[in-house]
């Protein structure tokens, strides 16, 4: 499953689909953990032409062995009903073994690295990485899966797909990627909030390359902490200049009458 089951879940998807949208959620706490989530919705079109039952279409049981958990499917205000699957990680180098298992070595979500750099006053994150669908249907599988579809990662050729569905996959599928991070965060991304940023791409273009960091400033935790050992330094220098007062006026001799 590692790698491939992203393709897998489209494979039922794509020909049926008048709109597919892909989305991959990516969140980091402050502790750096968080979460991974993979967001599949298709349109109600596209629920229409594979039956109405799109639960029946994800075959999804060997996720849950693998520590993902399900929600949905869920039909929502914009009209599409969609599958999240969410995946936890303790570190940021474990959400880049996650995402290796939505896309693989060479899929769509490529060099996915979480950083923190942590300083006394502050803690600097840093999320790069990269959507790639230039290759084509490959970009959602990889050997293995395409082995098994007669050479074809989606089981038929894009121009076929093309054909059967009437229009381009760059119309019928989009991908998006939203990381939030700790801190006030700045990206080249053409969406931001101020604590995370989101990309989209359509199928079949150009690489798109995503930076983003979040940066957290600890000034009133710094100056508390600060003031705290000033207080602790003060009172530990008072307690000596009292003991040091208390023995002098004990072995001070006696002065005659």
């Amino acid at each position: 499953m590692r790698g491939r089951w992203v393709g897998f879940l489209l494979l039922g998807l794509v020909l049926g689909a008048c709109r597919l949208q892909l989305d991959v959620n990516l969140v980091v706490e402050e502790d750096g953990s968080g979460s991974v989530e993979v967001v599949i919705g298709i349109d109600d079109d596209g629920i229409q032409r594979i039956g109405g039952d799109l639960e029946a279409v994800l075959a999804v049981d060997d996720l849950q062995d693998a520590g993902w958990t399900i929600e949905g499917p869920d039909e929502e205000a914009d009209g599409f009903t969609r599958v999240r699957f969410r995946k936890p990680f303790d570190t940021p180098e474990q959400a880049t073994a996650i995402v290796e298992e939505i896309a693989g070595a060479d899929g769509l979500f490529q060099d996915f690295v979480v950083t923190r750099d942590s300083s006394f006053a502050r803690t600097t994150w840093g999320f790069t990485g990269e959507v790639d669908s230039s290759g084509g249907a490959a970009a959602f599988g990889d050997e293995e899966l395409a082995a098994e579809l007669d050479g074809e990662p989606l089981g038929q050729s894009v121009e076929e797909i093309e054909a059967q569905l009437g229009e381009s996959l760059s119309q019928v599928i989009e991908v998006g990627v939203a990381v939030r991070l700790p801190g006030e965060v700045t990206s080249n991304a053409p969406s931001q909030t101020a604590d995370g940023a989101r990309w989209t791409a359509a199928f079949g273009e150009d690489p798109v390359a995503m930076e983003a960091t979040g940066e957290e400033s600890r000034t009133t935790s710094t100056v508390a902490a600060v003031i705290a050992a000033t207080c602790a330094v003060l009172l530990l220098l008072y307690g000596v200049v009292r003991a040091v007062r208390w023995f002098r006026r004990r072995h001070q001799p006696a002065t005659e009458g």
